[in-house]
C-alpha cells in the first residue's frame, strides 16, 4: 500500500483535487449570494415603481352629451416659408353598443375661430357601432394660421358610452407623404 506522503504524486493528485473542490464550493457560495443581492436589489426596484397611466390613452366615459374640440391642421409651412395644404377626415364613432347618439352640430372653424362650415343642416343620428366621417377640402382650409379645429355637440336620450372623435390630416410635400391623428377633446359634458 502506498502512503499519501507530501512530495508523492498521488499526494500532488488529491491536493489539486481538494483544492479544486473548494475553489467551486467557493464559487457556489459566491453566485448564491450574487443572486440573493440581486433579488434583493429587484424587490427594491421594483418597490419603488410608480405605475401611472399612460398620457396616450384615455377611458371611455358613460355621458348624455358633450362638446368636443378636434383639432385639425390646414396646412404645414418649411424652412422656405412654402405653404402646402393639407385635406382632413373628421370621424364621428358610436362606441356604444346598445344605444344611438345624436349629432347636433359640426361645425369647422378657422384659426381664428371664425365658422368656415357647419357640416349638417339637421340633427345626425348614429345607431350603434356607427361611423360618419367628414371630409375637409384644402379650399375650405382658408386661414391665416395652420390651427383650424371642429367643434363637434352630441347628445343622447340616455346614458351612454362616449363617441370616439378623431381627425386625420394628410397630404404630401416633396414626394413624401404626411399624415397625421388628432383626438377630439371634450370641453363640456352631461356625464351620467
Amino acid at each position: 500500500m502506498t502512503e499519501n506522503k507530501p512530495g508523492t504524486v498521488e499526494h500532488q493528485s488529491n491536493t489539486k483535487a481538494f483544492g479544486m473542490a473548494l475553489l467551486g464550493a467557493f464559487a457556489i457560495v459566491v453566485l448564491l449570494l450574487l443572486i440573493m443581492y440581486l433579488g434583493k436589489q429587484l424587490r427594491t426596484i421594483k418597490d419603488g415603481l410608480v405605475h401611472r397611466k399612460s398620457e396616450t390613452t384615455f377611458g371611455i366615459d358613460i355621458a348624455e352629451g358633450q362638446i368636443l374640440y378636434v383639432p385639425i391642421y390646414s396646412h404645414i409651412e418649411t424652412d422656405t416659408g412654402k405653404i402646402h395644404p393639407l385635406y382632413s377626415i373628421l370621424g364621428i364613432r358610436n362606441s356604444d353598443p346598445e344605444r344611438s347618439i345624436i349629432i347636433t352640430s359640426a361645425g369647422f372653424y378657422d384659426g381664428r375661430g371664425n365658422l368656415v362650415k357647419e357640416y349638417l343642416d339637421e340633427n345626425l343620428e348614429l345607431a350603434p357601432f356607427v361611423t360618419r366621417t367628414f371630409f375637409v377640402h384644402k379650399r375650405d382650409m382658408r386661414t391665416g394660421s395652420s390651427a383650424a379645429n371642429f367643434i363637434i355637440t352630441w347628445k343622447s336620450d340616455a346614458p351612454v358610452y362616449e363617441p370616439i372623435i378623431d381627425a386625420v390630416t394628410y397630404g404630401s410635400h416633396e414626394g413624401m407623404s404626411i399624415t397625421f391623428k388628432s383626438v377630439g377633446r371634450p370641453l363640456a359634458q352631461r356625464i351620467e
